[in-house]
């Protein structure tokens, strides 16, 4: 990435009001997730007089900003996440920044701001076509959003802006530091696109049976080889395993993050072209490079395939941040599977229901705000059927899935009875962790309209309602340490990653797979 080069995705919605009653309808926006990444200069001087923050005293004396998404929202930012559609425009915007001086600045192998929030942030100008006006973003989490996380570093910035009535369709974006570096946008009429209504039709997913979908970032190479063909078969293997099972499971589909390598090869396999076309898979644009490195520097796990994992979350979250609360996101990875105990149990069975109340409650006289965020716990999973370092070619393996039901039973096409058809890998996984994983590696399911910020590949802060962890008994997550690469086995050993698994380990059978005569305990949790 060159010197001082932004990158900005925008997006335009239509008006939202404060309403004490809940609109599943979102309010309509210009700009699908397949929209461009636009590049933008906007450079921010270096804070030299300030003793605590060394980082930012480099040669050139300023650091690289670079804000990834711009959302433009028509409304006041809601405090009820049950809103319905007004007048009044505002803009949220999402900020990475990086510095020149270190671009392999890291916490995990994920990208690492230079400084932590509360030491500095960006003070984006707006100009608008209105003469002498501009206007300043604000930070948009407060103490409550910042408390309820750790670290602030890992996070983008989230700001806000309220506009004037009269502002037209087009802005400049400005870093006070440099305040004749502009970048000018431009926006069509918001009404002319229509995401959320594709994404969770108002005459299909209402309130009380919501759209869930789950989003996933771009699947790299851990290795940033040059064998780009084997791996895109690989991919297009384990992305058909995960969609499918996840369809068989009540999930509306998958938002999966792409580079132009990877639509690229992706849309050359037949069953891939038709998951697209039924709507149950969703390439979104995302071009970013991937920002690999050999480690030489000391500071921990080098970056590499999922860098920006943070980033990419964000900008779903704030990307469908418009659409109504008839629509769920889970932001999670490739080797996890959604998991609902009780036999026979697809979504939207869990929501409002064991997931916990979704509506404000009031208990001894206090009012508790809907949960918005939905802590799912995972569980590792391993097979007795193949050796761990044979896993990943077991997913690369496309079968098929569907739920099937007589009235006694749930059983899985393409797993026993159906010899034409390939068996799903998920049939062959018989051994589950005793434990969950620990509380701090929880995946998240949320409403994007509670605006969540501050995200990290495990949590985020929800600006309207509260956060829940879900009882594993009501839905999890099943995690498939050897999906990739050999890093775990029921005795004992493994690349050390996540030694809560320690607890011991036990029979499981998933419900869809059970045999006749089975019993059903050996799928619960």
């Amino acid at each position: 990435m060159r010197r001082g080069e932004v990158l900005v995705q925008i997006r335009k919605i239509s008006p939202s009001v404060i309403s004490q009653t809940f609109s599943p309808k979102p309010c309509r926006y210009h700009h699908s997730m397949n929209n461009e990444v636009h590049h933008l200069e906007v450079v921010v001087s270096a804070p030299k007089t300030d003793p605590d923050i060394p980082v930012f005293k480099s040669p050139d004396a300023y650091i690289n900003l670079k804000s990834l998404v711009v959302l433009y929202t028509r409304g006041p930012l809601n405090a009820d996440v049950y809103s319905v559609c007004g007048s009044i425009d505002s803009i949220r915007i999402l900020v990475w920044v990086d510095s020149p001086r270190d671009l392999h600045m890291r916490v995990y192998g994920h990208l690492n701001l230079p400084t932590e929030h509360f030491q500095w942030h960006p003070r984006l100008l707006l100009e608008t076509a209105l003469p002498g006006l501009v206007l300043e973003a604000t930070l948009e989490p407060t103490s409550r959003q910042y408390s309820t996380v750790w670290g602030q570093s890992p996070r983008p910035y989230s700001l806000y802006v309220t506009l004037p009535r009269g502002s037209s369709n087009c802005f400049k974006i400005i870093e006070a530091s440099f305040p004749k570096h502009k970048a000018p946008v431009c926006l069509p009429p918001a009404a002319s696109d229509g995401v959320c209504n594709s994404l969770a039709p108002p005459d299909t997913f209402n309130l009380t049976k919501p759209a869930l979908y789950t989003t996933i970032g771009p699947i790299r190479h851990p290795s940033s080889t040059r064998d780009w063909n084997n791996h895109m078969s690989w991919v297009s293997g384990r992305l058909i395993n995960y969609v499918t099972y996840h369809v068989a499971m009540g999930v509306t589909g998958l938002l999966q993050y792409t580079d132009e390598l990877m639509r690229s090869f992706l849309m050359q396999n037949p069953r891939i072209v038709e998951l697209v076309r039924r709507g149950h898979l969703r390439l979104v644009k995302w071009d970013m490079p991937e920002r690999a490195h050999d480690d030489t520097d000391g500071a921990g796990r080098p970056l590499g395939y999922n860098y920006d994992q943070a980033l990419f979350a964000s900008h779903a979250l704030l990307g469908l941040s418009a659409c109504g609360a008839n629509l769920v996101l889970l932001v999670t990875d490739l080797d996890e599977y959604l998991y609902f105990p009780k036999p026979g149990r697809r979504w939207p069975e869990p929501w409002g229901n064991c997931m916990g109340p979704t509506s404000s409650v009031t208990d001894s006289g206090q009012i508790h705000p809907p949960i918005t965020v939905f802590q799912l716990q995972r569980y590792d999973l391993l097979t007795s059927y193949v050796a761990p370092k044979d896993e990943s070619k077991l997913w690369a393996t496309p079968g098929s899935l569907a739920i099937i039901a007589n009235g006694t039973r749930w059983h899985a096409v393409g797993y026993g009875d159906d010899n034409d058809q390939l068996r799903h890998p998920m049939s062959r996984y018989d051994i589950l962790s005793n434990r969950p994983m620990a509380r701090m590696y929880v995946k998240q399911a949320q409403l994007p309209a509670a605006r969540v910020v501050l995200f990290f590949v495990h949590e985020g802060a929800p600006m309207i309602g509260r956060q829940q962890l879900v009882h594993h008994r009501c839905m999890a997550l099943l995690h498939l340490p050897n999906f990739f690469r050999d890093r775990r086995s029921a005795n004992g050993g493994g690349d050390g990653t996540r030694s809560q698994t320690s607890q011991g380990w036990r029979a499981f059978r998933h419900w869809m797979f059970l045999k006749p005569g089975e019993a059903m305990a050996q799928s619960g949790l």
